[in-house]
């Protein structure tokens, strides 16, 4: 299972998605420890003891079809049932490319250990000629009265007849839940070094975020803003973190003269019902210890 995730910038023109390197380029962004890898999700909603199965390429070039990709088969854990499929395109854009397939699709409501319990859908979609203007898409409907594991089957069919691949994808229909949190790579920190931060996602709802976040200081049992840890800029855009997916590494590096004492980083986030969705402020508080001082983790 792969938790994705989505950043798009926001400019007085309207969003536009953000290429790699632009978010990369950020101080304040930490791509080099393994504390900040997107790759393993943080919950897979037990996807990963499910039987493997042979997933879908983005391209079909290994099959003798370099023009052709797929795309889809993004949403591995749905808080409500929607439907789950693949589009067809072409990448040469100088035409159309002749196929003459048969994509044929089974969807199987299944068992925690991946056994088959009853197929409920399928869908059949013949491909003629595919174009960059005509993108085809095949996809099935989980019922909206049963939560759990499903697989889905795919098969293409040549014009003679023969099979010319098959794959499959396991998702889940889950509760809808929410719970995001903000965790550190340490919650004991010398004056002099760097914290990282990182959003995750526990629950089955899309947390939406941006790179911006605040930093307070304890101080007589108040919590004051303690605006000389933060220097720099925000880039402005918006992340939309899936179910048990992780979030870009924030970065805050506190300086030699910093006060020991206890802090915190707050971070504000949304739901994926955005604009009108919830709103939450999340807090990861450490302390801040003497720059010789030794630390036990």
């Amino acid at each position: 299972m792969k938790a994705r995730e989505f950043v798009i910038a926001v400019c007085a023109i309207g969003v536009f998605l953000v290429p790699p390197v632009l978010a990369a380029a950020n101080p304040f962004m930490s791509e080099g420890s393994t504390f900040c890898d997107q790759r393993k999700p943080v919950r897979d909603f037990g996807l990963s003891g499910l039987p493997p199965v042979r997933e879908a390429p983005e391209s079909l070039k290994g099959l003798g079809y370099g023009a052709v990709t797929m795309y889809g088969g993004w949403d591995r854990v749905m808080s409500e049932p929607y439907p789950f499929g693949y589009g067809f395109s072409e990448r040469r854009y100088d035409g159309s490319l002749p196929l003459d397939w048969t994509v044929s699709a089974q969807l199987w409501a299944i068992d925690r250990r991946g056994s088959d319990l009853e197929e409920v859908d399928r869908d059949e979609l013949f491909i003629g000629r595919l174009s960059a203007a005509s993108q085809p898409k095949i996809e099935v409907h989980p019922p909206e009265d049963r939560r759990g594991f499903y697989r889905f089957d795919m098969q293409i069919v040549g014009s003679e007849g023969r099979e010319i691949a098959s794959y499959s994808a396991h998702f889940k229909v889950v509760q809808p839940s929410w719970r995001p949190r903000l965790r550190l790579n340490r919650t004991v920190v010398r004056a002099g070094e760097r914290l990282l931060a990182r959003l995750e996602n526990l629950g089955s709802r899309t947390v939406s975020y941006g790179e911006s976040f605040g930093v307070e200081r304890r101080d007589g049992g108040t919590w004051t803003p303690a605006r000389d840890l933060l220097r720099g800029r925000w880039l402005m855009w918006l992340g939309l973190l899936g179910p048990g997916g992780s979030g870009k590494c924030n970065s805050l590096s506190i300086p030699p003269d910093t006060p020991p004492g206890s802090y915190r980083i707050v971070k504000g986030v949304g739901s994926d019902r955005w604009p009108k969705g919830r709103e939450e402020r999340l807090v990861a508080p450490f302390k801040v210890v003497e720059a010789g001082a030794d630390i036990e983790y």
